[in-house]
């Protein structure tokens, strides 16, 4: 089985550096309470100041798998239609390690039912490091896996986003360039970034005394690969508690753990059941999430959030 499993690593590293970095950032599980990781756009969601940070573990045992690091803040700006926002991450996979650094802004337009328009840009940097003397391979002398390398990637991405206190639409892309990732002509190497387009929306329902429901969809479309899709649904009780399920298409089933701490903080836990082949090798993924939500605007002693934030 050991043997399998390094076998594996090989195929993986060789399969999925064109899919993870060319993804340019993974796919979250749960990327329904993280919204700027996909959408610059979502920085004027509220005008509370937010911060969110994820780690995500993905296919345990497997040597070389990926490992997702990602922190982001937005903040709203009273009786100014505007929001910005940051987004740092770390996406390691075998021997690749992409640290990115973006910052984002955004303009909302209001409806007179209450429902917001928001426009955003985003730009960046993705740092990728390739340190090729880390693979274990039968001929340690061979050239076209020696050394290491640093390359330097500026991007820029846009998209849109509608919403309500109780629905969201919205349409990304975030990463517009497609340059190459790496300089050097080989084979293996010649690696560029995908365009990835995304469509999210997500509604909250009522169904009871102190329960709601929100389902939610994303849909991921990249160049030249069949169309992806997620769907979920949270169920919410009290406001302090919350329970998921979702569905990727070809690859795993979800499940969501919330609770929400205090006014100002929340934490969450997926955990994602490998549906696909790989499951032979892998018992699964998992993604932890702590949030802290605070209200610069309002006096220092009223700065808690007053309701819980479903989107």
């Amino acid at each position: 089985m050991k043997v399998k499993k390094y076998i594996l690593l090989i195929v993986l590293i060789f399969a999925l550096v064109d899919t993870s970095f060319g993804q340019q950032k993974p796919v979250l599980s749960q990327y329904m309470f993280s919204g700027l990781v996909l959408n610059p756009a979502y920085s004027a969601r509220t005008e509370y100041t937010s911060f969110t940070a994820m780690y995500r573990d993905q296919w345990v045992n497997i040597p070389g798998a990926p490992k997702l690091t990602t922190f982001t803040g937005q903040t709203g700006f009273k009786d100014r239609r505007i929001g910005s926002g940051f987004m740092i991450s770390e996406d390691k996979i075998g021997v690749h390690s992409n640290l990115s650094a973006y910052g984002s802004y955004s303009y909302f337009i209001k409806f007179p039912n209450g429902a917001k328009f928001s426009m955003g840009l985003q730009g960046g940097i993705d740092i990728l490091r390739s340190d090729w003397s880390k693979l274990n391979l039968l001929d340690q002398n061979d050239p076209s896996f020696n050394g290491s390398e640093i390359n330097y990637f500026p991007n820029f991405g846009t998209g849109v986003y509608y919403f309500t206190d109780d629905f969201y639409l919205g349409f990304s892309v975030p990463y517009i360039l497609t340059s190459r990732k790496t300089k050097t002509e080989d084979f293996f190497r010649d690696v560029r970034h995908s365009r990835n387009y995304y469509l999210t929306a997500g509604k909250v329902f009522d169904i009871g005394v102190k329960l709601k429901i929100k389902p939610s969809f994303l849909l991921r479309i990249e160049d030249n690969m069949p169309l992806a899709i997620d769907l979920n649904a949270n169920l919410y009780y009290d406001e302090i508690i919350d329970i998921g399920i979702s569905y990727r298409q070809g690859d795993s089933v979800i499940g969501i753990l919330g609770l929400q701490l205090n006014k100002f903080l929340k934490f969450s836990y997926a955990y994602d059941y490998i549906t696909s082949k790989l499951n032979t090798y892998t018992k699964g993924s998992h993604e932890l999430m702590l949030q802290y939500r605070i209200n610069f605007n309002a006096p220092k002693h009223h700065r808690m959030c007053p309701e819980p934030q479903y989107f």
